[in-house]
């Protein structure tokens, strides 16, 4: 009898536990990409550790600048990729600071410096956008009801610490604009390869989270939007593979959509070529991994947002 106590004991602490890990799981499954991170982090200062240390950095006034063109995929449904010119520019005048290094500008003020850590204010605008007027025409309906997401202007904390192992940048940005009046947040981990001469090799890896109200503005559909979109089936009609839609069925095939908070996960490389000491040629490329309740967005084609970007500039 005493055995059959304790076995069933056992069992009941079992159970429990593994209800707890049901729930750490959860949670891990949600912070999934920042888990990732910072184990990539960890793994990867590890394998940087046998190379010599960076340097502390010296804060030195510079003035680059130079044109470009950038193309960024586009993840909504029915809409086409974009190339567009794009003024590049990275400027240090004392604590003041300016960059665009592809298509995302930050223009701030450093407000502590000492050794391997600065913090910084900035003003941004980030790159995310939906201009419904030129979706797909076989896809227009899935947007009905649906105004514009323009890009957001935003203001953004910006810590770096100049490790002897790379760069960690970590920023917390908010939205000042009053288009999503939410947050998202970034960490960064990047460091030069040694020794490439007039090359200058660049990789990253990062993270970002994004609020419920950052993913709900540019890839929800509220319940206004829903009404407008109803609205205008009633007035003009919907006909859809020779049958006619009802608000019903649109209801069933588009239904407004919360969603939710994400973490994502992302690379990038950097490489730069100095074809004089003035004159710098730049290339970018980097990927974006969309996760969570967004890539269910029936706004959503794509997960993978792609950036690549080349320029020229001079430096003055």
């Amino acid at each position: 009898m005493k055995e059959y106590i304790a076995k069933m004991h056992f069992l009941l602490k079992l159970n429990a536990l593994l209800k707890h890990s049901a729930q750490i799981t959860s949670v891990i499954s949600t912070k999934h990409i920042m888990i990732k991170t910072l184990f990539a982090f960890i793994a990867a200062s590890a394998a940087f550790s046998t190379m010599a240390d960076e340097p502390v950095p010296v804060r030195e006034n510079k003035l680059l600048i130079g044109a470009g063109a950038t193309h960024n995929s586009m993840n909504y449904l029915g809409l086409d990729s974009l190339t567009d010119p794009v003024p590049v520019f990275d400027i240090q005048l004392g604590p003041f600071f300016a960059y665009n290094h592809h298509d995302e500008p930050y223009i701030g003020l450093e407000l502590f410096r000492h050794k391997r850590v600065m913090l910084a204010l900035a003003a941004t605008q980030g790159r995310q956008f939906l201009d419904v007027s030129e979706s797909s025409k076989d896809l227009a309906w899935i947007y009905y009801g649906i105004e514009d997401r323009d890009k957001s202007t935003e203001a953004a904390l910006i810590f770096h610490f100049y490790s002897r192992v790379g760069l960690l940048e970590i920023m917390s940005i908010r939205d000042v604009s009053n288009n999503y009046d939410g947050f998202r947040s970034y960490i960064g981990w990047s460091r030069p390869f040694p020794e490439t001469g007039d090359w200058t090799i660049t990789p990253r890896m990062f993270g970002k989270y994004y609020s419920e109200d950052y993913n709900n503005f540019y890839y929800g559909i509220s319940e206004a939007e829903m009404e407008r979109a109803e609205e205008r089936i009633n007035n003009e009609g919907l006909v859809l593979n020779d049958i006619q839609i009802t608000t019903e069925e649109f209801e069933r095939r588009r239904p407004a959509y919360q969603a939710g908070n994400s973490g994502h996960f992302g690379v990038d490389l950097t490489v730069k070529y100095r074809f004089t000491e003035n004159l710098v040629a730049q290339g970018y490329i980097g990927m974006e991994k969309l996760a969570g309740q967004v890539t269910s967005s029936i706004l959503v084609e794509d997960a993978d947002i792609w950036t690549v970007n080349a320029s020229i500039a001079y430096q003055f």
